[in-house]
């Protein structure tokens, strides 16, 4: 996992590492594996705080609750205002740091678990548009505090899964927090940039998050959207295109069915035949021939 940041602890501040034997078995527990801390802290008016990680191994999430800060990650860059929380997914290399003229004071907890992502892509935070501005920011301070409190317990598991469950309920109040509205996100989804996207890379192998990237959205809300417009999902989509690109080449040269598997990015000729004959009903070959006449 990523190691909290060792710079001196400003007055008031606050930093936790939970002992690894209990986060190894916060992972294994039931109430706590989707989703569990392992260090949290507090830093008030923290000048000079600095970090950068090349290889970051947990999640991270930062709420500014006063102040100023900037981030930086391969992806985006910003500015991190009073009322921000500032998400690191597991991987992201980056780098972050206070303010001169207005350092920040901020919440922040390292967390594991495999609901991270799933939770980040409901909430509509994705790895271009990693800022999330919260309206009720009383109500996060209070929960912070919560799990701050955590730490005066002994090294009970019992404890340590409070931890946990104060953060689902964060990311939960995330999600009636964030003052993003519907109307925008449906301005920002532009079906004929997104084919667009699909047509440019159609030799290329793309995932979902790298097509929903493409409008800065969240997978969640991007398939749905997606599936909403032309009643498939985006990969499937995807698929259907290089098969009709496949279709094109067949039909406009000679190329070999091994050369056209690899114009639209499938490196196993044998895999794209199958995939082919799925979707045309006919091999490559058979296609090639019922298109010239033999």
């Amino acid at each position: 996992m990523s190691t909290a940041s060792n710079w001196p602890l400003p007055k008031n501040s606050i930093r936790y590492l939970i002992p690894k034997p209990l986060i190894d078995q916060l992972a294994l527990n039931i109430l706590s594996r989707g989703l569990y801390p392992s260090s949290f802290g507090k830093y008030v008016s923290a000048n000079n705080h600095y970090t950068k990680r090349h290889n970051h191994t947990d999640n991270l999430v930062i709420f500014c609750f006063d102040g100023v800060g900037e981030f930086s990650t391969s992806k985006c860059q910003g500015t991190i205002n009073t009322g921000d929380v500032l998400f690191l997914p597991k991987g992201t290399e980056h780098q972050y740091k206070s303010s001169s003229k207005e350092p920040w004071s901020i919440y922040w907890v390292h967390i594991e678990g495999h609901l991270f992502e799933q939770f980040m892509d409901f909430i509509g935070v994705n790895s271009a548009n990693l800022i999330l501005n919260i309206s009720n920011q009383i109500a996060f301070i209070n929960e912070f505090e919560q799990l701050l409190a955590t730490r005066n317990k002994s090294y009970q598991l019992s404890s340590f899964i409070l931890a946990a469950n104060i953060i689902k309920k964060m990311f939960a109040l995330f999600t009636v927090n964030s003052p993003v509205k519907l109307e925008q996100l449906k301005q920002d989804f532009n079906l004929s940039k997104v084919t667009g996207f699909m047509e440019e890379n159609i030799s290329q192998k793309i995932n979902l998050q790298q097509i929903a990237d493409s409008l800065k959205l969240s997978k969640f809300y991007f398939s749905k959207q997606f599936l909403q417009h032309t009643g498939v999902s985006p990969i499937r989509y995807f698929l259907e295109l290089k098969i009709k690109h496949a279709c094109k080449l067949l039909d406009e040269s000679n190329i070999s069915v091994k050369d056209v598997a690899l114009k639209i990015g499938y490196d196993d000729p044998y895999y794209f035949s199958r995939l082919f004959k799925k979707i045309m009903g006919l091999s490559p070959t058979q296609y090639r021939q019922s298109q010239h006449g033999y």
